[in-house]
């Protein structure tokens, strides 16, 4: 009995002891600094070769595809290798307890891969190793890649700094851009019963479907093939007019080119709704026998249904990955210099990034997350210091707390869905510029206000009731200019959904900042006698 009891004892410590030795594997092995720096020696063989192939007029499909594959894992890697470096354990953990339980619980779509005070844990140590192997598989998978880049020309173009090159270029869309070009070079089958060929270009509202276009439109060899680029904007020339895409009479003539004598036209259509496939087929049989051969025909829209229109498989634009907003979002702050000579700055600026993607849901409808990582990447370069940067982490937080409204239907109630949002000021956190209508103008076509959204929160203009500020500029083509209605309310008329302007006066004077446990605390006075006492979540350089 006695060795029976022993053997299973032994056979349940050995399948124990078997069991830890499979979930922790890498403990024992490698250690996290270790795993660090290979991960950043292999991102950094990956970076380079995305890189040199950026420098490439690729144009075979399957290139580009890995290409895309490439960047994908190198942003991938670059924000847990991130994560990891910058994320200080003691601030980590604090504002894991403040504030990552309140936002990522609200908003599924903005969920961190870990927790920030979960980089030291198991958790975020199987995180690291599944990323490194990831990278290094990359690596060993990329040489042929490497071999055949050989093969395309290079661009010859000036060198240039990464900061330079995302302020006037476009941001991943490479690959779609390529696509893109290639349809437009290549001939139609001999054979076809069209005699031109359509190319449907569908995705969300700011996703960047015209900003793709233009950058096509201005690509020498596109330019090179076409006599003219005509513009058609909006579904009534379609379903309302009995012209043919060769009738000018509605169009805006964006490019000529004098020295191509065969007529070939691209044509550009840019929908704004659903268009019946009954009306865009009889424009289209009408205008086969009227556009020359070789023209060609891109149609944006929203709607899945335009795929019926092509000739060919569509482009379909989706936001771009947390990921690579990231790595946008790291370039657009320190330029072409490396982020490890400045930690405490690439620390906050990871913090920031986090906090704002999360709270991308309530913005992006109204200029798309590129552009609010630009505007939120400008507000910090305006002042490169920690404490101004601390002072943008934690009015970014109150943005959030500010816009969560309570609801019966759900968690996901948030002001944007009444039609505006608020912003808290940076000269004042108690108050905040309630934005609401946003419209969209493009370059010289209509007025811009002079007063700028920065303006306003940094308090170096006061405007008094409803104003209209210019809340960001593109500067990439069409050169989109967003217009927005704004409004300054204090934080109670925010909460209570109403003006209180007699509740500003109402403070009489404030007692400087008093510091303790690190902590910025803020004493108000008020006439009545009333002590009303806020703590700024924001820490001490």
């Amino acid at each position: 009995m006695e060795a029976l009891f022993s053997a299973a004892v032994g056979e349940v410590f050995s399948r124990f002891l078997s069991f830890l030795i499979n979930k922790y594997p890498t403990m024992s092995t490698v250690s996290k600094e270790e795993s660090l720096q290979k991960l950043e020696k292999a991102l950094l063989r990956v970076a380079i070769t995305v890189e040199e192939a950026e420098g490439r007029f690729i144009t075979n499909n399957g290139m580009l595809q890995q290409l895309k594959m490439l960047r994908k894992e190198m942003y991938k890697g670059y924000y847990v290798l991130d994560n990891f470096k910058y994320l200080d354990d003691q601030e980590a953990k604090v504002n894991a307890h403040q504030n990552f339980s309140l936002a990522c619980s609200i908003s599924n779509t903005g969920k961190r891969r870990f927790p920030p005070s979960d980089v030291n844990s198991i958790q975020g140590k199987k995180e690291l190793k599944l990323t490194l192997d990831s990278v290094q598989n990359m690596v060993t998978d990329m040489y042929e890649f490497v071999a055949f880049l050989n093969n395309y020309p290079p661009m010859f173009r000036q060198p240039y700094s990464m900061h330079l090159l995302l302020e006037k270029c476009m941001f991943g869309r490479q690959a779609e851009m390529e696509r893109t070009i290639y349809f437009l070079l290549q001939k139609e089958p001999l054979g076809e019963s069209f005699r031109v060929g359509v190319l449907p270009i569908i995705g969300q509202g700011r996703v960047g479907k015209s900003t793709l276009v233009e950058h096509v439109c201005y690509d020498i060899r596109v330019r090179n093939h076409f006599s003219q680029i005509v513009f058609f904007s909006g579904n009534k020339f379609i379903e309302e007019k009995q012209h043919t895409l060769n009738d000018m009479d509605g169009g805006i003539i964006k490019y000529k080119n004098s020295s191509q004598n065969d007529g070939k036209l691209l044509v550009i259509i840019e929908l704004d709704g659903d268009v019946e496939e009954g009306a865009w087929r009889r424009l289209l049989s009408a205008s086969q026998s009227c556009l020359p051969s070789g023209s060609k025909i891109i149609v944006t829209s929203r709607s899945e249904k335009v795929t019926n229109f092509g000739t060919t498989e569509p482009i379909r634009l989706d936001f771009l990955c947390r990921e690579a907003c990231w790595y946008f979002f790291k370039v657009l702050l320190f330029g072409s210099s490396y982020a490890e000579d400045q930690p405490k700055l690439a620390s906050l600026a990871l913090e920031i990034f986090e906090e704002y993607y999360c709270q991308d849901a309530l913005f992006g409808d109204f200029t798309g997350s590129l552009a609010n990582s630009k505007h939120i990447a400008a507000l910090l370069r305006y002042n490169v210091s920690t404490q101004h940067w601390r002072t943008i982490l934690a009015c970014v937080r109150r943005n959030w707390e500010e816009n969560l409204v309570p609801s019966s239907n759900g968690p996901n109630n948030t002001r944007v869905e009444n039609g505006h949002y608020n912003l808290c000021r940076i000269s004042n956190i108690y108050q905040y510029v309630q934005v609401a209508r946003h419209h969209v103008v493009r370059s010289g076509h209509e007025e811009v206000p002079k007063i700028t959204i920065d303006e306003v929160m940094y308090g170096r203009i006061e405007p008094k009731g409803k104003f209209e500020v210019l809340s960001w500029r593109s500067h990439l083509p069409p050169y989109y200019s967003y217009i927005a209605s704004c409004e300054i309310l204090d934080s109670k008329c925010v909460q209570k959904g109403k003006r209180c302007s007699k509740k500003r006066k109402e403070l009489s004077y404030c007692v400087p900042f008093c510091y303790a446990d690190g902590l910025i605390t803020k004493y108000y006075i008020c006439h009545s006698g009333n002590l009303f006492v806020t703590y700024i979540k924001q820490y001490m350089s």
